[in-house]
């Protein structure tokens, strides 16, 4: 943040507009962000309810600079949106037209389905289950194959898929859903999961391998510390880090080595464990791959003094990891808005030929920095540490308006040179057009990795492998330049006290739901959990039997009582997995 200090930017009071909603009655009203104390604020009215306050940011510096623009660049980006699949005819516009709407600006880049809202713990920060709703939720084969199908079947397809729950690895069939996720061509298959398949003492290792040889790629394992007395805390659940060191330990097993862990973070309850999670990460970086912290979403009604005591914001988090990491990962260099790499991500991918991920998301949706092992210390260091990041932002932005138009006009000047010589002059065209394109192709890479090594910081391994990953564009390039390397991410979704709707429109990760007219209804992450999930729950539900309300004791994570066969469950959730005939079940969590 270092080029905004002492800047007149800085010194002025942030003020800005835009549209949220009441958390009482959900109605759209405008909505204020304003500066006190050194703190963002969003500040708004209801007619009818009154006023409305709630913390934005615990640093406005940190905010200021979130938002900062140059005439070069900025950090809220546009991306390409794929065609509407529903007009907003809503009077009420974002985001009561969900489905999705032509509001929405920017493409999915991971697609959700809900396996189920069976769960052998009952946290009391979850969103959906069984417990809390008192109905089922669980799609069919066919209707997952269909939410799929829908995705895949997009102009600008989401290249990564999510299962969430619940808990979808209570389902029977969890296996043959990833398989059917790769058959649909997604590139990156991964569950959001407590780990309660993967841990099982009997069975859990062969579920992991299954899992993994049928096409599951990564594990969003929830994980909020390192200590037992803080899971009693989160979960409900005593000694459960013994079933968290089961699931990385059969991972380790099983050669799936792709395990992001998934704090939320409670202001008092959890914020104190986040240099544990990182350092436990380091300590597994065999396994582990990432981390992303979830501030919490608050949820239901509550007053202004619960909020103040409950509300963190992303800033805290980061601050939190500054502290805890002695400065290690500072808030002042170490981290990014995730929108940061849209138009070096677009390069990358130009020139690997690969399809681009794009995180047009709002800037202050997601925050996130990357530790690497440096070769010369085997310390993780930040990725920051090689590189001067803004000058490689200015370097990728002005490298991209530059040859953007190569990725839709590829040279063709021999093919229309030749096409008018019959089928052999167009083919002698377009294999002297293709050579061309490859030197091209070769000539861009040298000049990006030009531009981009006169602003790096240091020399040796990392470079060296860096380099590689530019000039050969191949995969395997890029796996050995990222093993025993770190994502951390903060990512705090809204609720309906802090809700943007200029966030909503950028959403980037969107729900897939099967609706009973046979149709998919797609809906961005926090508009499905804070407007729309009660009313599409209560029309895609089914009923619950006792067998499945007391499936488990979710004091212990564990199945209550006797097995439940596959029999006992009602026949229209039969289809759906049931859930497995096994002896000894009641011994494995």
């Amino acid at each position: 943040m270092y080029h905004i200090d002492g800047s007149d930017y800085l010194k002025e009071k942030w003020y800005s507009k835009t549209i949220s909603v009441c958390p009482e009655c959900l109605q759209r009203i405008p909505a204020e962000y304003i500066e006190e104390d050194g703190k963002i604020w969003m500040v708004k009215t209801c007619p009818e309810h009154g006023d409305f306050k709630d913390l934005i940011s615990s640093s406005a510096r940190y905010y200021k600079w979130t938002h900062y623009k140059t005439d070069k660049w900025e950090f809220l980006k546009n991306g390409e949106a794929n065609p509407s699949d529903v007009p907003a005819t809503d009077p009420r516009g974002c985001p009561w037209n969900c489905g999705l709407c032509p509001e929405h600006l920017s493409t999915c880049a991971l697609a959700l389905i809900d396996l189920t809202n069976r769960c052998n713990m009952a946290c009391s920060f979850c969103y959906a289950n069984i417990g809390k709703a008192g109905y089922l939720v669980e799609p069919s084969l066919e209707e997952i194959d269909r939410i799929m199908a829908h995705f895949r079947s997009k102009p600008i397809p989401p290249p990564a898929i999510m299962f969430t729950g619940g808990e979808p690895t209570v389902r029977k069939d969890f296996p043959e859903i990833c398989a059917m996720a790769r058959k649909h061509g997604f590139k990156e298959v991964i569950v959001a999961t407590n780990g309660y398949g993967f841990q099982r003492k009997k069975g859990g290792l062969e579920f992991t391998k299954e899992c993994y040889e049928k096409g599951l790629d990564t594990l969003y394992l929830q994980f909020d510390g390192i200590n037992n007395e803080t899971y009693e805390k989160t979960r409900g659940i005593k000694n459960l880090m013994a079933y968290k060191e089961r699931v990385v330990e059969n991972c380790r097993k099983a050669e799936l080595t792709s395990i992001v862990l998934v704090a939320t973070i409670a202001r008092g309850v959890t914020d104190m464990e986040v240099g544990n999670i990182i350092q436990y990460a380091i300590d597994n970086i065999d396994v582990v791959r990432g981390i992303t912290f979830q501030p919490v979403s608050l949820c239901g009604r509550i007053s202004f003094e619960e909020m103040q005591d409950l509300r963190i914001t992303n800033a805290d988090v980061i601050q939190e990891i500054d502290k805890q990491t002695g400065g290690a990962v500072s808030i002042e260099n170490a981290w990014y808005p995730l929108s940061t790499i849209v138009e070096l991500g677009r390069i990358m991918s130009f020139l690997a030929g690969v399809e681009p991920v794009e995180f047009t998301c709002h800037p202050d949706c997601g925050f996130s920095t990357y530790l690497v092992v440096d070769p010369e210390t085997n310390k993780m260091v930040p990725i920051m540490e090689y590189f001067d990041p803004l000058k490689i932002i200015d370097f990728a932005n002005q490298f991209w308006e530059k040859i953007k138009h190569k990725e839709k006009e590829p040279i063709k000047i021999f093919t229309d040179l030749l096409g008018n010589f019959g089928d052999a002059g167009k083919s002698l065209g377009e294999t002297m057009d293709k050579g061309a394109n490859w030197l091209d192709m070769q000539q861009l890479r040298a000049r990006f990795l030009m531009g981009m090594l006169q602003y790096t910081k240091k020399s040796g391994k990392l470079m060296d492998m860096f380099t590689r990953v530019l000039l050969n564009a191949r995969w395997d390039s890029i796996s050995s330049f990222s093993h025993g390397a770190l994502l951390i991410s903060s990512m705090h979704f809204q609720d309906a006290y802090n809700f943007d709707v200029e966030r909503a429109k950028r959403c980037i990760v969107h729900f897939g739901i099967a609706m009973p007219d046979g149709t998919v209804k797609e809906c961005s992450f926090c508009t499905m959990n804070s407007f729309h999930r009660p009313h599409i729950e209560k029309l895609i539900a089914k009923e619950v039997t006792n067998k499945i309300r007391n499936e488990f004791d979710t004091t212990t994570g564990k199945v209550r009582g006797e097995i439940i066969s596959k029999e006992e469950v009602v026949s229209e959730i039969q289809p759906n997995g049931g859930i497995p005939e096994r002896k000894g079940m009641e011994d494995e969590v």
